[in-house]
């Protein structure tokens, strides 16, 4: 309450050294601007030094024990930290930092809460702005100070909206405002390029025990996981495969996934996405530029049915371009990025997760026990033999099985199985001769390979999940 106070102290004595001195000075919105601003850092500026471009410096702490100033000079880049308030409200209304994202309400799961990694120049548009360009170049690597900046030294006349997945505000700071910022400077990078080249080599050495040698394309690394069922066919550099995903940063951030219960265990789920949580279609034949380089190259060479992670410079990413989705984890320029890549048997593996289709499932050398397969329902066999017997219809006499095939419209033995339906609740709810509705719906069932009604089939089934 003692703080509130003080603050409305300030304000109202601001207002009155300005309505006082209204009639000394010319009527000028922006001179009294520039005498409230001074006056409030006169009463309440606690010590800062006063630059000479107007902004005040108050050096909140430092890890370097050097006393000579060693700032960023213009062209570096700088890894920076920081959360600004008006300064006469003392509104927070942008914030690097999660637990002060927290208390203000803003705090988004997927945002990073890391430095921002910006380029240090008077002159760049995208860079910093001008009050905190001049607060950084008293500053040492490790520092962390409190900088006072006078609205024309802030955002301007316009102001600045904070909004998106980089920040993880829902805020703005309006025109013509004063601002506190508190800055830490975590590194200077004289070579973006090379910090992240170094980067990725001792990440992959570090944890993999890969050298550069090892690289399977410059500074692109990649480390086997876990081998699939089927670990004899490579993909190649023309070929079209299905993976899930799941992208990091090197600290471990997952800033996407097309894995539905890895988005939902870290609260990034998008349900306006409908079809994202899905395999995801690749082509490597070096016309498809959907995607990062860097998973192209990743991709091939691995196995079908192999997890694998890489890790790769920028270089293969996103280079000196920040991405800044409106709902998403902004990427900040020269990023390494980490991701975990399953490549799918194109036929599937007979898993919960990756079903064997029809075809994969006929094409298999020896009975396997367990195993999940799917297809579209397209009949069942009146008899004893899927060759001679079936009927390919939603209008069928039996009870006891029926077909599945990788196609809606399949109508030949050579593509399609045979399911037994065992007695009881499945068996009520699936066969087609009380439940024609079910016909061509895509299913997918658990159970034993075998012989059954004259070629090889499912039995024992059991689960289904209709799809």
């Amino acid at each position: 309450m003692k703080g509130k106070l003080r603050l409305w102290g300030a304000i109202f004595c601001v207002a009155c050294v300005v309505a006082a001195c209204a009639e000394k000075v010319e009527d000028d919105i922006e001179a009294k601007r520039k005498l409230a601003f001074e006056t409030w850092m006169e009463l309440y500026g606690d010590g800062a030094t006063r630059l000479p471009s107007g902004v005040y410096v108050k050096k909140l702490s430092s890890s370097s024990e050097s006393s000579v100033v060693k700032p960023p000079v213009d062209g570096n880049w700088v890894s920076l930290n920081y959360t600004g308030r008006a300064l006469y409200s003392g509104n927070i209304f942008v914030s690097r930092d999660s637990a002060t994202a927290r208390l203000m309400g803003s705090f988004e799961y997927y945002t990073h809460y890391e430095p921002e990694f910006v380029k240090f120049s008077k002159t760049d548009t995208v860079g910093v702005i001008q009050g905190v360009y001049d607060a950084l170049a008293t500053m040492n690597e490790g520092d962390v100070v409190r900088a006072y900046i006078p609205p024309s030294l802030a955002y301007g006349t316009n102001g600045a909206s904070f909004t998106g997945g980089y920040e993880g505000q829902v805020s703005a700071i309006g025109g013509d405002v004063a601002i506190i910022m508190d800055l830490e400077l975590k590194k200077i990078v004289p070579d973006p390029v090379a910090y992240e080249t170094e980067q990725v080599q001792q990440f992959a050495y570090n944890n993999w025990g890969k050298r550069v040698d090892d690289t399977i394309a410059k500074n692109v690394y990649r480390q086997t996981l876990e081998l699939g069922k089927k670990d004899t066919l490579t993909v190649s550099d023309d070929t079209t495969v299905c993976v899930y995903y799941v992208g990091r940063f090197l600290d471990g951030f997952i800033f996407d996934t097309n894995i539905a219960d890895t988005a939902k265990k870290y609260n990034i789920y998008d349900t306006s996405i409908g079809t994202k949580y899905d395999s995801l279609k690749v082509s490597t034949n070096g016309t498809d530029t959907s995607y990062i380089q860097g998973f192209y190259k990743a991709i091939v060479g691995m196995k079908y049915g192999e997890t694998a992670e890489t890790v790769f410079t920028s270089l293969y990413g996103y280079g000196s371009r920040s991405q800044t989705p409106s709902d998403g984890t902004w990427i900040n320029p020269y990023t390494p990025l980490r991701y975990t890549i399953e490549v799918l048997h194109p036929n599937g593996e007979g898993t919960t997760l990756h079903p064997y289709n029809v075809a994969g499932f006929k094409e298999q050398k020896e009975f396997e026990k367990g195993v999940w397969v799917r297809g579209y329902i397209v009949g069942a066999v009146e008899g004893t033999n899927v060759a001679t017997d079936a009927v390919y219809s939603d209008t069928i006499n039996v009870k006891t099985n029926i077909l599945i095939a990788d196609t809606r419209t399949a109508s030949e033995a050579e593509k399609v199985i045979a399911i037994e339906l065992p007695e009881g609740p499945m068996q009520d709810k699936l066969n087609l001769k009380d439940n024609p509705s079910v016909y061509r719906d895509q299913i997918e069932f658990k159970g034993d390979m075998a012989n059954y009604l004259g070629q090889v089939g499912m039995v024992n089934v059991e689960q289904y999940i209709m799809k």
